[in-house]
């Protein structure tokens, strides 16, 4: 859409426990519609709604996805609120549940619809058939790679967790499934309703029954539930063990330009993801296998009945014979935490950017999206997470406690879009503090300008110090990485991790100047303890 085109729906409501990825919702309304949209938070009771939003509805703690609870806390506000209480009788309030996993939900979807309101993602039936599951079925079908696998327990065929032996013999089972496969081929437990590394664990000796029973209740206790677990075999057991993961973009049944690039940790957590245009892929991949992939993404989303924008995710690489497979893993029917990472790749006939959260709700109005072309200003798209902690040499973050108080620096021109939550530092909801995208020609020039933005730019934060960004120069400044040599899956094997956080004038204040404007310069002695030398 234009910029501040006329909006297609008066109100949104953002549902989403993350306030980067709230922020990020808003960040594209307001850049699109401006103040022409009314944008409500929701958030759990007592908490502070961020700044930009026009209201907030609450909720009770630990209530996500209890959409009974939502329905009586909608209703309650629709009682005071007479704007919202209209636009929701007339079906114009779209509710925006972010990138969660809830956003790819059929179930959310249909309890979203009878509420009367908006649900501006995937349709509901074509968001079941590219489940996981359903996603490596349809791969068989339309003869597109993937790596073997099997069905542990098919989605919504689940039992009740709470009951102890219920569980067991859910465990048994799945640890007799398991067995029945008789292979030792390293692989992964994984559950269809995770994302972000939850719900994933890594099953090194399927042979072992321990190994296996540490895996299954890992998931399970995660995922809190039992139904659509299955085994996947890992790719390239028999090679090196290195790949690269590919993420590529369907636009209904259309594959989008650029491929995106995922850096992770050993717990499967994203780190850095970098888009690629078409023609700069082939740093990673031959040309020719990049062409075939986009074609099996295509036939795959025509087949699952795609009906909105979707990641087909795939893993590149070198097996034992040094020839180039890919094998497609799973299908998100949701936009991704790193989206801008190829939206920035696209531009429309007015030269203008692709913004994914609006567009989503132009869809839901029932607007074909823009014809994009690529883009005439950049080559090349790094999503840049900022999270607050101490990486190990596995990528493992400590997370560190603190405040946010905004971001510190120069501005840089190459940074199109830079995003910081305000507010303490949530362990639970999300760890990811805001994100920084950044743009160039070149693979050179973009790991140059990371280094440069990592060096000058950072979060203002009460507390603790951390080694993130200092890690993140290293990284951006290694000559591996830098020669595209260090692959997905070992990010910070080879990196130099720094061994603490530098100090500059605000730790200095904190730690060292703010103990002794409270206390005095020496501890108190003899019979008056309270008595100090400033004193």
């Amino acid at each position: 859409p234009a910029a501040l085109s006329p909006p297609p729906f008066p109100t949104v409501i953002i549902y989403n426990q993350s306030k980067h990825a709230t922020q990020s919702v808003l960040a594209d309304i307001r850049a699109v519609w401006g103040n022409k949209i009314r944008v409500v938070q929701t958030l759990e009771d007592g908490k502070q709604r961020l700044p930009g939003m026009d209201a907030a509805l609450y909720v009770k703690p630990k209530s996500w996805g209890n959409m009974d609870h939502f329905e009586e806390r909608l209703d309650w506000l629709c009682s005071q609120d007479h704007r919202l209480n209209s636009d929701r009788t007339s079906g114009k309030v779209v509710f925006m549940p972010g990138w969660s996993a809830f956003a790819e939900s059929s179930e959310a979807a249909r309890a979203v619809d009878k509420l009367g309101l908006v649900w501006p993602g995937t349709e509901p039936v074509a968001s079941q058939t590219l489940e996981k599951i359903g996603f490596k079925r349809i791969c068989a079908a339309v003869g597109a790679p993937t790596p073997p696998f099997t069905v542990l327990s098919e989605e919504d065929a689940g039992v009740d967790l709470t009951d102890p032996v219920a569980k067991e013999k859910c465990v048994a089972g799945f640890m007799q499934a398991v067995a029945d496969m008789k292979t030792d081929e390293k692989g992964l437990i994984k559950s269809i309703h995770g994302g972000g590394g939850k719900g994933t664990a890594h099953l090194d000796d399927p042979s072992d029954p321990a190994q296996v029973r540490a895996a299954v209740e890992k998931v399970l206790v995660e995922m809190n539930r039992s139904d659509g677990i299955y085994f996947e075999q890992k790719v390239n057991t028999k090679g090196d063990g290195r790949f690269y993961q590919l993420e590529l973009e369907v636009d209904g049944t259309e594959c989008a330009q650029g491929g995106r690039f995922v850096w992770f940790n050993s717990r499967l957590q994203k780190v850095v993801e970098i888009g690629l245009s078409d023609d700069l892929v082939s740093m990673f991949m031959p040309a020719d296998l990049y062409q075939k992939s986009r074609v099996w993404a295509s036939d795959i989303a025509k087949m699952g009945g795609n009906n909105t924008r979707a990641t087909m995710e795939g893993l590149v690489f070198q097996n034992e014979k040094g020839e180039y497979e890919l094998q497609f893993i799973e299908c998100n029917r949701r936009p991704q935490v790193e989206n801008e990472a190829l939206a920035l790749l696209q531009q429309d006939a007015e030269g203008n950017r692709r913004y994914t959260f609006a567009e989503l709700m132009m869809r839901a109005k029932g607007t074909p999206a823009p014809v994009f072309d690529p883009s005439t200003s950049c080559k090349v798209v790094l999503h840049a997470r900022w999270l607050h902690g101490n990486p190990d040499s596995d990528g493992n973050i400590a997370y560190q406690a603190g405040n946010i108080f905004g971001m510190t620096g120069p501005r840089l021109d190459f940074i199109p879009a830079e995003l910081m939550a305000p507010g303490e530092i949530s362990f639970t909801s999300d760890p990811q503090l805001g994100k920084a995208v950044l743009t160039a020609n070149s693979w050179e020039e973009m790991c140059d300008r990371a280094a440069v933005y990592f060096k000058l730019r950072k979060p203002t934060v009460i507390g603790s110090s951390s080694t993130y960004a200092q890690t993140m120069y290293n990284l951006f400044t290694s000559p591996e990485f830098r020669a595209g040599k260090t692959a997905s899956n070992e990010t910070f094997k080879k990196l130099e991790i720094p061994a603490h956080p530098s100090r500059g004038i605000a730790n200095i204040l904190q730690d060292q100047v703010a103990p002794i404007l409270v206390k005095g310069y020496r501890a108190g002695e003899g019979i008056d303890a309270e008595r100090y030398p400033t004193q």
